[in-house]
């Protein structure tokens, strides 16, 4: 880290002391890590206290003995008045209102934790989950986990033992590296790495247990909670420290903190666009995941200035000091901070060869993560443009400003007049980066060979899997969701103290709305239904402060001066209702997506591996007749009667490493020496024209260090980040991965399909066309699929056990089912996710609600027929790339669901299909019918009827079937999803009856 800029010295010098602040925010609400805590909130009368669980231990935990060294090393730093008495009032006071330190964290706390509590407990035990049924959420309200039914490994007894000891070698550890000054940044990103990283003890089981129990707020886990919180507490207290005039001691520190957003962005577009070869862009990831890490280690180690909110393939958000609301100028003591950190990340860049420069920006002062989306599509609009600033690339070998530009980064000269295909030297670096990883075993199982992904007909698919996360995360459809319905608050609320409740529960909405806008005349901090409705109402003095947190922190609204009194009631009784944007759980949704797709791979790998052939997933290595004059680590594309192969020289192995699907050369019976005595010719990759013969002497498994690689899956993961998800498969898996996809998607998004829609684009190839023209299609899939709003037409509803069956008229006519569940596990009705967004301007049923906005939303189990709903559909699209030029296709996408009829229909025809020359037939009868019998303006020339009736006489005379057979087949083919079905099974599958 450059030290020439004193404020970021300020925090280099204060890094032990603001690590160990965020490892008391970690730790804060440990207590709720038992199943005491989870059975005390259940009903159970166990006498448990969450916030004193140290003085339970036997001998208590020793908050005092591992953390005073941070006293006695930074007391000099902050006022001794700041300081609490004893460590332990971190976790014992951590909700209240105090001066100093404390009164940071509570900030912290309160900002990330208390957003889900804001209900008073007297008015929300409704909520309450019970020991039979304590079930952790995902955020979309699908059921995961019954904690004490099927407790994990923390709710047991060892698991808390295991956790308790871990956070003393934590604690311990720090110690050792705070009391001994170290300096060395690797060694801090090494213990926090171990603390809290991916697969560390305390993640893993902070992830597995509850930080709120109440419905519907039991999809936040604790580790959401303390890592949030952790990360606003660490850069509130760098804030205080860079302030000299800080008011430690000022009572109002939890009210007044604010933070900034701190992203740093990379044109990832733009390296994977100009990727030649797979390896090019696999690659330079490589590069691109150094670069992100290399920034967290400054900001969250180095600097400790801040922790990491938010990232995906091209950006990343960190936490960061921002002004307090009495601060209403930019503060001085964040000046400056901007262009620094902007000169250190493109040294980071400039240092890892990077061919275009980073951008950085610090959002304005928020108490939310809501502008976190304004923050990203912002730095992807700066960075679309390959230099969006001037940039001098990194020439790394001189004697290459020569010869050609290098066709892959196409900005250095590749030092080789005579070889237009020959990378630069930092790119073939890139390429034997990758493979050095593949060959130590970092890459796991995933092959880095194309050939070997092929499946037998040497074919491949590119997936393209995404979810509409982005109006997620800046909280625009959680208007949809309820903390509370407000008929059922009054139902279960009837007296308020020992008023009557004055909110009507028969027009729950416009009576709530009525009473706000008539207590808007005076501030009333003892207003009985609004002390009732939010928890921190009581301790505010007026009107536009509070509006200022509930509504403008939490939502994209307008201002208080802005709105006149009808409009701040809306607002108003909108928000207190409303499931808050909190930042655990914006960082909850998109870690949430991440997960979805990282669960799909673990499934693809295996559907992949899958193979009659046991050679499927299988590596040999071919020992040459000569050894002499081949380069090590080399890809060399061969062919042997008539077949391609690949090979990977590795000088260790003396030999060649089969890098292609051996199904193509062996039988299941087949033992691996009936590859032996064969002759293969061999090209360089990096030099197609100059081959040479080799002969197999020998054929052999492969040996330590390389047997870990004696096997593998036929998978390469391209992307996977909470927006996107790409993968490459065989060709033969594809439909099956799909299937999957869709399968999960309905199951664990049932109650949000209206507003969370899956995307599937599946890209279908042989193995020699072009990995640019793959991309391409791949993009070009991708926008085709970004469906916008539709309105669909309710049909039917019908409820019956637990859930509430939908018939749906899609906006192209066609009617689809939607089956929805409408009880929680334990019973009771899900009033909480449900709503959907209708056409209807009027509030018709108790539990309508309208959004200041106008729209009006409706609880599924209230919709009728007639009523119209606002939609964002799930689409897929599938592509085969017979040739570059397919990847231009403007072809339409389909529907998810007609996805799932075309596979259902491809089963139906493998039933009753008496041969495959009968669907050849008929293939081509129905491929000249829709030819003739279109008009110059490529509409259907005949009328519905007749269309109907000669497909059914086409179908019932190839195929020789009759009843629902012919009939459900000749539906599929009016809507043209039986031509589909046939195109891509037959076609692109090449598969038979």
């Amino acid at each position: 880290m450059s030290s020439t800029f004193p404020p970021a010295e300020i925090l280099h010098q204060r890094r032990p002391l603001l690590l160990a602040m965020e490892a008391i925010g970690w730790f804060h609400m440990v207590g709720k890590a038992r199943a005491e805590f989870l059975r005390r909130h259940g009903g159970e009368n166990n006498g448990y206290d969450e916030r004193r669980w140290h003085q339970q231990e036997t001998p208590p935990f020793p908050w005092d003995d591992l953390l005073d060294w941070v006293r006695r090393l930074y007391g000099a730093r902050i006022p001794v008045d700041a300081w609490p008495s004893t460590f332990a009032a971190f976790t014992e006071q951590h909700a209240e209102r105090n001066p100093g330190l404390l009164g940071l964290l509570q900030a912290a706390h309160g900002i990330v934790s208390g957003v889900e509590k804001n209900l008073p407990a007297s008015t929300s035990r409704y909520l309450n989950q019970t020991t039979l049924h304590m079930w952790l959420s995902s955020p979309w309200g699908h059921p995961k986990r019954n904690l004490l039914a099927d407790p994990p490994e923390i709710l047991a007894p060892h698991g808390w033992q295991q956790l308790v000891a871990e956070i003393r070698r934590v604690l311990e550890e720090l110690r050792d590296l705070g009391t001994k000054r170290v300096q060395d940044v690797a060694l801090w990103r090494r213990w926090r790495e171990a603390a809290i990283g991916e697969g560390s003890f305390i993640r893993r089981t902070f992830l597995s247990t509850l930080a709120e129990t109440r419905l519907p707020n039991n999809d936040v886990t604790l580790w959401d909670q303390s890592y949030v919180a952790a990360a606003l507490f660490k850069s509130a207290v760098a804030g205080a420290l860079l302030n000299s005039s800080f008011p430690w001691t000022d009572s109002g520190i939890k009210n007044n903190t604010r933070w900034r957003l701190l992203t740093v962005a990379l044109g990832t577009e733009h390296y994977e666009a100009r990727a030649v070869k797979i390896g090019d862009w696999t690659s330079v990831q490589s590069a691109i995941e150094e670069f992100f890490g290399q920034v967290a280690q400054l900001v969250e180690v180095d600097l400790a200035v801040g922790s990491l909110l938010y990232r995906d393939n091209s950006v990343a958000v960190f936490s960061f000091p921002g002004e307090r609301f009495d601060e209403t100028v930019p503060a001085g003591w964040l000046s400056g901070w901007e262009n620094w950190l902007q000169n250190q990340a493109e040294a980071i860049a400039h240092d890892l060869n990077l061919e275009t420069p980073p951008h950085v920006h610090l959002s304005k002062p928020t108490r939310s993560l809501v502008p976190l989306v304004k923050e990203r599509r912002e730095a992807l609009r700066k960075t679309a443009v390959p230099v969006h600033k001037t940039w001098n690339v990194n020439w790394t070998v001189p004697g290459e400003l020569q010869g050609h530009v290098c066709p892959v980064c196409r900005v250095r000269l590749n030092g080789d007049p005579t070889n237009k295909g020959k990378p630069c030297a930092v790119c073939r670096q890139r390429r034997h980066h990758r493979r050095d990883a593949w060959l130590q075993g970092q890459l796991g199982y995933d092959t880095i060979w194309f050939e070997e992904v092929a499946d037998r007909n040497g074919r491949l698919a590119l997936l393209t899997f995404s979810l509409d996360l982005g109006d997620w995360l800046n909280g625009e459809r959680v208007d949809s969701l309820r903390a509370q319905a407000i008929p059922e608050w009054v139902r279960f609320n009837p007296v308020l103290d020992v008023t009557a409740n004055p909110i009507d529960p028969q027009v729950a909405h416009e009576s709530l709305r009525a009473y706000v806008r008539d207590r808007l005349l005076s501030f009333n901090p003892n207003d009985l239904v609004l002390r009732n409705l939010q928890e921190g109402y009581r301790h505010e003095g007026d009107w536009p402060t509070f509006f200022h947190k509930i509504v403008e922190d939490r939502a994209d609204a307008p201002k208080w001066g802005e709105l006149d009194d009808d409009q701040r009631a809306a607002w108003l009784a909108h928000q207190l209702f409303r499931k808050l944007p909190s930042p655990g759980r914006v960082y909850r949704f998109w870690r949430e997506a991440e997960e979805f797709f990282t669960d799909l791979l673990r499934e693809f790998r295996q559907i992949a591996a899958r193979s009659d052939n046991p050679w499927r997933v299988r590596r040999l290595v071919l020992v040459p007749d000569d050894n002499s004059g081949w380069r090590n680590l080399t890809l060399y594309n061969g062919r042997w009667q008539g077949r391609q192969i690949s090979l990977v020289y590795v000088r260790e192995m003396k030999g060649f490493m089969t890098a292609f699907n051996l199904t193509r050369l062996l039988w299941p019976e087949d033992k691996k020496d009936a590859l032996k005595g064969i002759q293969i010719s061999l090209e360089d990759e990096d030099a197609p024209g100059q081959g040479r013969d080799m002969t197999v002497t020998q054929v052999r498994e492969l040996r330590q260090p390389y047997a870990h690689l004696g096997v593998y899956h036929p998978v390469m993961p391209v992307e996977l980040s909470p927006l996107r998800f790409r993968v490459l498969v065989p060709l033969e898996a594809a439909s099956e991965c799909v299937d999957l996809a869709v399968e999960w998607w309905r199951e664990r998004f049932a109650r949000v399909w209206d507003r969370l829609p899956l995307r599937v684009g599946v890209i279908a190839f042989p193995r020699l066309v072009p990995y640019q023209a793959v991309v391409e299609a791949a993009r070009n899939v991708e926008d085709t699929l970004a469906a916008s709003e539709e309105t669909w037409c309710v049909q039917e509803v019908e409820r019956r056990a637990g859930v509430v069956a939908l018939r749906l008229r899609r906006q192209d006519g066609r009617e689809t089912m939607r089956i929805v569940p409408v009880t929680m596990p334990d019973g009771r009705e899900d009033v909480f996710y449900l709503y959907v967004a209708v056409e209807d301007r009027s509030l018709r049923f108790r539990r309508d609600f309208q959004h200041p906005h106008g729209q009006v939303y409706r609880h599924v189990a209230d919709l009728r027929p007639g009523d119209g709903i606002r939609v964002i559909p799930s689409r897929a699209k599938t592509l085969f790339l017979e040739s570059t030029a397919a990847r231009f296709d403007t072809s339409k996408p389909r529907y998810l669901e007609d996805w799932t009829q075309m596979r259902r229909v491809w089963a139906l025809l493998q039933r009753v299909a008496p041969s495959q020359t009968a669907l050849q037939r008929l293939r081509s009868e129905l491929a000249r019918l829709e030819r003739d019998w279109q008009s110059p303006d490529g509409q259907q020339a005949a009328s519905d009827d007749l269309w109907r009736d000669t497909l059914r006489a086409l179908l019932a005379h190839h195929l020789e079937v009759k009843g629902a057979a012919l009939e459900t087949l000749t539906e599929a083919a009016v809507q043209g999803t039986l031509q589909w079905a046939m195109d891509w099974h037959m076609t692109v599958l090449k598969e038979t009856i």
